[in-house]
This record gives C-alpha cells, sequence and structure tokens, in this order.
C-alpha cells in the first residue's frame, strides 16, 4: 500500500532525490538516532526521536502527533476545547486527533553536539493530505511563493539580541514543578552597560565559542557576535538568505542554542525583557530586501535616485498595516515594555533615513547591492515565521495596492504620529479585526492563534504581580 507521501504527491523529484540521499547518508555515517522536529504557533521546536532505522518510514508515511499540540499556549494548557464538535474548522481536531508530520529533505542537519544524532524539520499536514491552516512555517512559505510568482525573492538578514546568563540552580524539586514551571535560578556573566566594549567581548569569549560552533555545525551563516549594552546581553546578526531561509534559520538557532549552552552550564534567553534588575530589552531587527529574477536588488537606487519605487511602495504597505501586523512580531505581555519612546525602539508608525527611533529605518544608498530596510519593531520571542510572513504580506500588499508612503520622519516619536499597540490585548483586537490579515492568515488560524494569547493574557491577569502586593499591601 503507498504511504501517506506517495498517495498526496508530497514530495517532488528533487525532494524524492534528497530523501535518498538523506537515507544513504544515514547508513553510511552510521546514525543511530533522527530527531524529527516542527514548529508550534509560538514558533518552540516540538517532536519525537527515532531509531535511524526507521527513516525509510517517516519519509513514506510521517509522524503522528496529537493535534492539540497546535492549540496550546506557552504553559502547555489546550485552550480551545477538543472533546467536542469540530468547533474550530479543522478536521481531527476533535478528540485530540491526530495531526501527520512529514519530514522536509531540505531540512537535514547533523547535531555535532551529540553523538549519532540527526535532526530533520517537518511540515504538518491532516489525514486528508491537506496542509494545516496552522503550520505557520506554511503560512510563511505561501506568502514568500506569491512574492515569487511576482517575479520577486524576499531576502532577510537576521539581527538579534538575546541575555545569556551563568545557571545557578540545582538539582530541580517539586516547587519547580509548575504550568509553566520556574525559571532557572541564574547568574549574570558581566556587570553591563558595556556596549561593544572590547575587554566585556574577551570574558563573553566561551559564550561566543560556543554560538560560532553550534551555527558552523548547522550552517546558519553567523556574522558576527557582539556585547550589546545591558548585563549579560549579546547581538548575534547573520547573513541574508531568501524567502523564508532566515525563519528556518532562527527556529533551528533558538533550539540549538538552548541545548549546546545549557551543556555548559549556561541559559540564553530571547525573552524581550528579563525580569532581572538591571536588564536591558532585546529587540529582533529584520533586514530585509528584495531581488528580480536576475538577482538584481531592487531597492537599490541608481545615481540621482533617492529611493526606487518598489522600495518606497514596500515601506508604505508596511507601514500600512503595521499596527494590525504588530501581533505577529511581538506576541508576548513583555515584548510591549519596549514600545518606549527614546529608547532606541519604536514607539509610532513611521520611517526614517538612518534613525534608530523609527519603525522603518531605511539603508538604501546609490548603487550599493546592499540597500536594504530595517524593521526594528520585533522581538526575539516571535513565531520567526509569522514575522516574516507578515513582513512579505504587508510589503507586497504596498506594490499591488499603491499605498503612499509618508514622508520621513523628523522624531521618530513625534504625538502627532500614529503609536503602534500599547499592548498585547490591543494587538490582538488589531489583527482579529483586520480584513487583509484576515484574508492573508487565514480565518481558521486568526481565530485560533489570537484564542491562544487572549487566553496568555487571561492568565497574566489572574496572577497578583510583585508591583500590586507592594502597591496595595501595606496601603490598606
Amino acid at each position: 500500500m503507498a504511504g501517506f507521501a506517495e498517495r498526496h504527491n508530497i514530495y517532488d523529484d528533487t525532494q524524492r532525490r534528497k530523501v535518498a540521499e538523506i537515507i544513504n547518508r544515514i547508513d553510511a555515517d552510521r546514525i543511530r538516532t533522527i530527531r524529527v522536529g516542527f514548529a508550534d504557533q509560538h514558533g518552540v521546536i516540538r517532536g519525537k526521536s527515532f531509531a535511524a532505522s526507521q527513516i525509510k518510514a517517516l519519509f513514506s508515511s510521517g509522524m503522528t502527533a496529537p493535534s492539540s499540540l497546535l492549540l496550546k499556549d506557552l504553559s502547555h494548557r489546550t485552550i480551545l476545547p477538543v472533546w467536542q464538535n469540530e468547533i474550530t474548522g479543522l478536521a481531527g481536531v476533535a478528540g485530540l486527533g491526530d495531526i501527520i508530520l512529514m519530514p522536509d529533505p531540505d531540512r537535514f542537519f547533523m547535531l555535532d553536539w551529540l553523538d549519532d544524532t540527526a535532526w530533520i524539520q517537518a511540515d504538518i499536514y491532516h489525514k486528508d493530505g491537506t496542509a494545516s491552516p496552522l503550520d505557520t512555517r506554511a503560512i510563511a512559505r505561501r506568502a514568500a511563493n506569491a512574492l515569487a510568482d511576482d517575479g520577486l525573492i524576499f531576502n532577510a538578514g537576521l539581527e538579534i539580541e538575546a541575555h545569556v546568563y551563568r545557571r545557578m540552580d540545582g538539582d530541580l524539586s517539586e516547587d519547580d514543578i509548575g504550568q509553566p514551571g520556574s525559571p532557572p535560578a541564574v547568574a549574570p556573566l558581566n556587570r553591563g552597560y558595556q556596549l561593544l566594549t572590547e575587554h566585556y567581548a574577551d570574558t563573553m569569549e566561551p559564550v561566543a565559542d560556543i554560538i560560532r560552533q553550534c551555527c558552523d555545525g548547522l550552517g546558519i551563516p553567523l556574522r558576527s557576535v557582539e556585547i550589546e549594552f545591558g548585563p549579560s546581553q549579546l547581538e548575534f546578526t547573520y547573513g541574508v538568505q531568501p524567502g523564508i531561509g532566515a525563519a528556518d534559520d532562527m527556529v533551528l538557532l533558538r533550539s540549538a542554542l538552548r541545548q549546546t549552552l545549557a551543556r555548559a552550564g549556561y541559559h540564553i534567553s530571547f525573552m524581550c525583557r528579563p525580569g532581572i534588575e538591571g536588564s536591558f530589552a532585546n529587540g529582533w531587527h529584520l533586514h530585509q530586501s528584495l531581488s528580480d529574477t536576475d538577482g538584481q536588488n531592487v531597492f537599490m537606487p541608481t545615481a540621482g535616485q533617492e529611493m526606487t519605487s518598489a522600495a518606497a511602495s514596500w515601506v508604505a504597505g508596511l507601514l500600512h498595516h503595521a499596527p494590525a501586523m504588530t501581533l505577529f512580531a511581538v506576541p508576548t505581555i513583555t515584548g510591549y515594555k519596549r514600545f518606549r519612546a527614546h529608547s532606541l525602539a519604536p514607539e509610532r508608525v513611521c520611517w526614517s533615513h538612518d534613525g534608530r527611533g523609527a519603525l522603518v529605518r531605511a539603508l538604501w544608498t546609490e548603487n550599493d547591492s546592499a540597500s536594504r530596510i530595517e524593521n526594528r519593531g520585533g522581538e526575539p520571542a516571535a513565531n520567526p515565521y509569522l514575522y516574516l510572513a507578515s513582513q512579505i504580506l504587508a510589503g507586497r500588499d504596498g506594490l499591488t495596492s499603491g499605498h503612499t508612503l509618508p514622508d520621513a520622519a523628523l522624531d521618530a516619536y513625534d504625538p502627532g504620529l500614529a503609536r503602534l499597540p500599547h499592548g498585547l490585548g490591543a494587538a490582538i483586537d488589531l489583527a482579529a479585526g483586520d480584513s487583509f490579515v484576515r484574508a492573508a492568515f487565514g480565518d481558521v488560524f486568526i481565530d485560533v492563534y489570537t484564542a491562544i494569547k487572549r487566553a496568555e493574557i487571561a492568565r497574566h491577569d489572574a496572577h497578583v504581580n510583585d508591583w500590586e502586593h507592594r502597591e496595595y499591601f501595606a496601603a490598606f
């Protein structure tokens, strides 16, 4: 009997050849374990480990997993009811029906920090062979493919900030159990307030070396590891990748660095602003440009040209849709505490030629093939596929719908400019109520994703935090 891949024509001829190559490599390199992973709604990798002998069966019929994995918040609670009828409109969800995870032969890697172990990324299908509308990688791929059908390639480079700490916790106890469990006890690796200070870079070299080795082993094009402003804060920059390549890199990178640094006694956090005294916020600045089918950068102005029409239209689209798309760039409660005036983070919907306070920073120069724009609004905890998809969808609409680019902002924090959403709840409402967002991402996805994020807010609001206790406990 034909397997799932053959019945539903999952692989094309090129991919089938890669499947054969992977099977031969696993045998030749004596690989013993295959990890199969997929990105959930938050961009967190979930998956299973298999004996290498199962690789042919995995490529033929995939891996099954409970569909509830697509309905969970970050505390791992299933948000939508699964014991009733198909209220979400998703076949196979009621009663915790299975989804099918099909390995992507283009996403096969050896894990250098493990003996005889490989990792492969999977795409999400339902049993009838249809791609899951909740597969965020599929959403990003569709957006990139639609742009490619227009003769344009989306190119993106990562600029990510994160905190790395020394782990101080010992053995776990029952007090650490919970949904979510207790965060690890950590200590900073330096005192902070040290932007690009070389002697601090030397003290962080053991961490930087682990990061470099990890990226080299996975083929992720690391450009730099830099000392950021805050204590224990680093910035990484990466080479440009076409299509959704930068999102693929980010998903794997976050997971791989968590694992490799933990083995050396460190904890890396991509949380926007850790609740540790003196911490500075982390941002994810997404550099982006477009190239045509000949590989020419269509954002690059020619002599005497201020900007290209493609660049102007792309930025106009990003700004037009920015309020409703912010949810996908900043999906956590903490992320909105970064949006403050005069803080090197955006607060208003605007662009500038080279100002770091604007949402969109234009970095185009005459005859410079590296001409690009930088979206400074994202946080590194964003689902990379949703962040990239939001940029491609909004930018492409700017190209096709004729949105007008406003003048560059002289003051990025001018109160007269439209504000970005002030919190996660506002961002959810804007996305959920926007017809363009719903058409682009799909009603089912938006309904499920916003339900998950609203549940996150509800848990937050039900918790009495330290500020509330200090404010009211002794006063009344």
